[in-house]
């Protein structure tokens, strides 16, 4: 019998209600009008609202998602919750998501890849179908970075965003997600990372050298692109959409130049109005993707994950 492998069945996204706009920051911090937007390219990045919490945003998103696979929550045997925002607390998130969905009888657990969790957690996904110990997969990503982001520090509160963005991973004859070209850099985890306690403060915030961060995944990341299509067998002639983490406009636009995709490739750019979601913002940009008829059902899309670890992950998928 051929093995099982995994595709992409159904996308669902969650955006808060809330937003914060770069012209706002620009007179928080007193930077020329436009200057945030510039540096960044973000117009505005999405803000939780407090009954926004991990598993209502992941459920959100999860319903829809399992909405798009025309799928009940009871079809699911396993959930994978990514965050690398949510700090403080020792349970299980997938256990929690699986219940407030009502996928009680789904297996579960939590994983943290950084920016770059929801591609890993593809790539798990993808595994356990494989080896047989499950057939439908709910794959979450939830973050909500205002919580761990200093509101004085405009280095990182002109970037981050919350929202949640989910995935359903079926069980198939034929592949949908491409061998995955992953990996680490341990020596960069200093330049993002939780710093201690300003005073006053009950919780550390992130700390992130950008300079450093920007620089490396700019001169490392468009080499594992490489080695993601060359892993799937495939060219830019087959792929419909390039999606990498929406982590600054200007790094998306450098990377796309060493690239040179062809022209009928779209670029995901849904960082404009999301801002940068972390680990959701690979599955934000896919529903972006999809819903503005940008990209086809069946198309194919090269999906390249990066962040704090360092972390990355890259893999051509079958878009659902």
């Amino acid at each position: 019998m051929a093995p099982d492998t995994g595709r992409l069945t159904g996308i669902g996204a969650y955006r808060p209600g809330g937003s914060l706009t770069s012209a706002e920051l620009d007179t928080r911090f007193d930077h020329e009008e436009g200057w945030i937007e510039q540096i960044t390219g973000i117009r505005s990045r999405l803000k939780a609202d407090p009954d926004d919490t991990f598993v209502e945003m992941a459920a959100q998103a999860a319903d829809k998602a399992l909405a798009h696979a025309g799928l009940q929550p009871q079809d699911l045997d396993c959930v994978l919750f990514s965050s690398a925002s949510s700090v403080g607390r020792a349970a299980c998130r997938a256990a929690g998501l699986a219940h407030r969905v009502g996928a009680d009888r789904a297996g579960g657990f939590d994983l943290n890849g950084g920016c770059a969790g929801f591609s890993y957690g593809l790539t798990l996904a993808s595994g356990l179908i494989a080896a047989r110990q499950a057939r439908q997969i709910l794959v979450v990503a939830a973050e909500r970075l205002s919580d761990i982001t200093d509101p004085d520090d405009c280095g990182t509160v002109m970037v981050f965003g919350d929202a949640a963005g989910a995935a359903v991973v079926s069980a198939a004859g034929r592949d949908g997600i491409g061998p995955a070209v992953w990996g680490t850099h341990g020596p960069g985890e200093p330049w993002m990372t939780g710093a201690p306690p300003k005073p006053g403060a009950t919780r550390p915030y992130l700390h992130m050298d950008g300079t450093r961060v920007v620089r490396w995944f700019g001169s490392h990341m468009p080499q594992v692109a490489r080695d993601a299509l060359d892993a799937a067998g495939l060219t830019w002639d087959d792929i419909a959409a390039f999606v990498p983490h929406q982590c600054n406009g200007r790094l998306i636009d450098a990377m796309v130049r060493r690239l040179r995709p062809p022209a009928h490739v779209t670029v995901a750019r849904s960082i404009v109005t999301d801002g940068n979601t972390s680990s959701a913002s690979i599955p934000l940009a896919l529903e972006s993707l999809l819903a503005s008829a940008a990209v086809r059902p069946g198309d194919k899309a090269l999906l390249l994950g990066f962040g704090a670890g360092l972390t990355w992950c890259a893999q051509v998928v079958e878009l659902p």
